[in-house]
C-alpha cells in the first residue's frame, strides 16, 4: 500500500478579509444596527475558535436579513471551521445562490469541495471565484494548492506563484485557519520546498530560507536541489542561504 502524508495546505481556509464586517452607523435603523453588530460578535467568536457561539450570532443576523449572502458565508465559514462540512456546503451555496456574484463564497465551498475530496468540482470554484476576481489571494492559492496535490506541479506553481505575488505574508497571517489532508503524491517537506522555491524565483530570502527551515523540520534531505534547480538562482549566493547550506554537507 503507498504511504500516504499528511501535508499542510495553507489554502485550505477562509478569508476572513474578503467578509469583514462593519460598525453600524450612528444613523442606521435599529434593525440594521442589531443585524451588523450579530455579524461583528460573531466575527469575534469565530477568530476566538468559539464556533457555537459564533454560529448563533451568525443565526441572529440572518433572521434579520433573511436575504444576506454575507450571513450565509459567515455561517458556512463557521461550520466549516467547525468542520461540519456538509452544513458549510449548504451555506455557501445558499450565499452563492442570494449573489451569483459573490467570489470568495464560491472560494469557500470549493475548499469545502477540497476537504471533502470533491477536487473535480473544488477546481471548477476555484476557477469560477477567479473569472470574478482574478486577483482573489485565496483562489490563487487554492487552486494552486489544489493542482500541486494532484502532481500538476507546473500549472499549480503559476496559480501558487500569483497568489505569493499579491500577499507574500498570507499563510502566516492565516496559519490558524490551515486544514490538513492526506496526499498520494507529496509529503509535507516537498511541499514546503516548493514554497520555497516559489519564494526563491521571487527573490524573496526571508521566505525562501523560513520555507527551507519548514521542509528540514519535515525531513526534507535532499539539499543539492538548491545548488542545481534553476528557481534558487536570484538567492543561491546570498549569505543566509549559504549558511543554512553548510549544515548540510555533500
Amino acid at each position: 500500500m503507498a504511504k500516504r502524508y499528511c501535508i499542510v495546505l495553507g489554502i485550505v481556509l477562509i478569508l476572513f478579509s474578503a467578509c469583514a464586517t462593519h460598525k453600524p452607523s450612528a444613523e442606521a435603523a435599529p434593525e440594521a444596527k442589531n443585524f451588523d453588530l450579530a455579524l461583528s460578535q460573531g466575527d469575534f467568536y469565530l477568530k476566538q475558535s468559539d464556533y457555537p457561539k459564533a454560529i448563533e450570532e451568525f443565526k441572529k443576523a440572518i433572521i434579520l436579513r433573511p436575504d444576506s449572502a454575507r450571513a450565509y458565508n459567515l455561517l458556512g465559514m463557521a461550520y466549516f471551521l467547525q468542520k461540519n462540512y456538509n452544513l458549510a456546503e449548504e451555506n455557501f451555496e445558499k450565499a452563492i445562490s442570494l449573489d451569483t456574484s459573490y467570489a470568495q463564497a464560491y472560494n469557500n465551498l470549493g475548499n469545502t469541495y477540497f476537504v471533502k475530496r470533491q477536487f473535480d468540482k473544488a477546481k471548477e470554484l476555484f476557477k469560477k471565484a477567479l473569472s470574478l476576481v482574478p486577483d482573489l489571494i485565496s483562489a490563487n492559492y487554492s487552486l494552486g494548492t489544489l493542482l500541486v496535490y494532484e502532481g500538476n506541479f507546473e500549472e499549480g506553481t503559476v496559480y501558487l506563484s500569483r497568489g505569493i505575488e499579491l500577499d507574500p505574508e498570507y499563510l502566516e497571517k492565516h496559519k490558524t485557519f490551515v486544514a490538513s489532508i492526506s496526499s498520494p503524491v507529496f509529503g509535507s517537506s516537498e511541499i514546503y520546498f516548493t514554497y520555497a522555491k516559489l519564494f526563491a524565483t521571487a527573490g524573496n530570502v526571508e521566505k525562501t530560507l523560513e520555507y527551507l527551515k519548514k521542509a528540514k523540520e519535515a525531513g526534507f534531505r535532499d539539499w543539492e536541489r538548491v545548488m542545481e534547480e534553476k528557481e534558487f538562482d536570484k538567492v543561491r549566493d546570498d549569505p543566509r542561504i549559504k549558511e543554512f547550506l553548510s549544515l548540510f554537507p555533500s
